[in-house]
């Protein structure tokens, strides 16, 4: 299967309701990963660092009015210790990732986390999801160390995106396009993505994401299926969700039409895939994805990162972790790359400047 260049949303919009072979759309997806940027698997080690949060989403566990978990921050010693931890192991490319925080205070120990990185774990690439911040503070923050920024849009629909957010100036999806746009434009390795399965969504909706994707031009993808939360709003609407087997298949065809629409980006198999499929990392891989996040955030904290129902919360330490996904990518015959933070080729094709965004420092 060959995807056009300018595919239309008619053609996505028969993909996405399974009108071809699943089969061949993974396999063509998959084969086209492979010409473009080989079978290797990358390693993204994430540190959930904080799960507080000012904003309020209706879908998300973390949201700010979910009186039901317990809120933490991790210290600066600790995010250290992990990121040192997984950078030993052959780890070099390691996300962190919070709630929607401002505050002088957590940004100034989020930028002296990267300049401690830059001083002591060469070659690594330092990747946040840290939502919505001042220009001026993406800035700070890419000066600081940071590489890549993932800010998921959820949907690229502003009309979807009001159902499922509060309508006030700090949900506004106005704003999180422009701080997308932004960080693009300056200098970041820029990531989004989209949620699956969402109440009301149609294929023609996530049709719609792909073509958005492909515009905006990314770097780097993370989608996946939706998965409810207790204490959210969204759970009022659980009866028009779609069955689990359905938001996994749509979340598959996702990442291989965006394989073939993108071909030179980073696109994760993502925990949530992993949550609804005990296979979901190997179905991901062989539809086209081509990155992994073991979780390096300690014990202790990862009970209370709960974005929704059902996380997948693996007790292996990450010399564990590591090992399984290896033997993982060896069954169904990819090989899981240390020592290589996995810079996306499109980068490289969309800014001219090399694979890494250090030399504009």
């Amino acid at each position: 299967m060959v995807l056009p260049e300018d595919p239309s949303i008619e053609l996505l919009r028969d993909l996405l309701s399974g009108g071809g072979p699943d089969e061949e759309l993974f396999r063509s997806a998959h084969l086209k990963l492979l010409e473009e940027m080989g079978g290797r698997v990358y390693l993204r080690g994430l540190v959930e660092i904080s799960n507080n949060c000012r904003k309020n989403c209706f879908y998300c566990g973390l949201r700010r009015d979910n009186a039901s978990i317990d809120r933490y921050s991790m210290r600066p010693m600790e995010i250290m210790g992990s990121l040192r931890r997984g950078y030993r192991l052959g780890l070099r490319s390691f996300l962190l990732q919070s709630g929607e925080l401002l505050g002088e205070e957590h940004l100034e120990m989020v930028a002296g986390i990267l300049r401690s990185c830059s001083s002591t774990m060469p070659g690594a690439r330092m990747v946040l999801s840290l939502g919505e911040l001042p220009e001026e503070i993406y800035d700070r923050l890419r000066i600081a160390g940071g590489h890549r920024y993932l800010l998921r849009i959820e949907t690229s629909s502003p009309v979807l995106y009001g159902h499922f957010h509060p309508d006030d100036p700090l949900h506004s999806h106005g704003a999180r396009l422009r701080a997308l746009e932004y960080l693009r434009d300056s200098g970041w390795q820029t990531g989004t993505g989209v949620l699956i399965g969402l109440p009301g969504q149609t294929v023609e909706d996530l049709a719609e994401d792909i073509l958005f994707m492909k515009r905006m031009d990314m770097d780097m993808v993370g989608m996946g299926p939706y998965i409810e939360s207790p204490g959210t709003p969204l759970l009022e609407r659980a009866d028009e969700i779609f069955p689990a087997e359905t938001r996994i298949l749509l979340t598959l065809r996702m990442i291989a039409l965006t394989r073939l629409a993108l071909p030179g980006v980073n696109i994760a198999a993502t925990t949530a895939l992993q949550t609804l499929s005990v296979s979901g990392l190997e179905r991901g891989l062989l539809a086209g994805a081509n990155v992994v996040m073991p979780n390096l955030t300690p014990e202790r904290y990862r009970e209370s990162y709960n974005l929704y129902t059902g996380k997948t919360r693996v007790r292996d330490t990450p010399s564990e972790m590591i090992d399984d996904l290896r033997d993982r990518c060896l069954a169904i015959g990819r090989e899981l790359s240390l020592y290589d933070p996995g810079d996306p080729p499109h980068f490289k094709e969309r800014t001219g400047r090399g694979e890494s965004p250090d030399d504009d420092r």
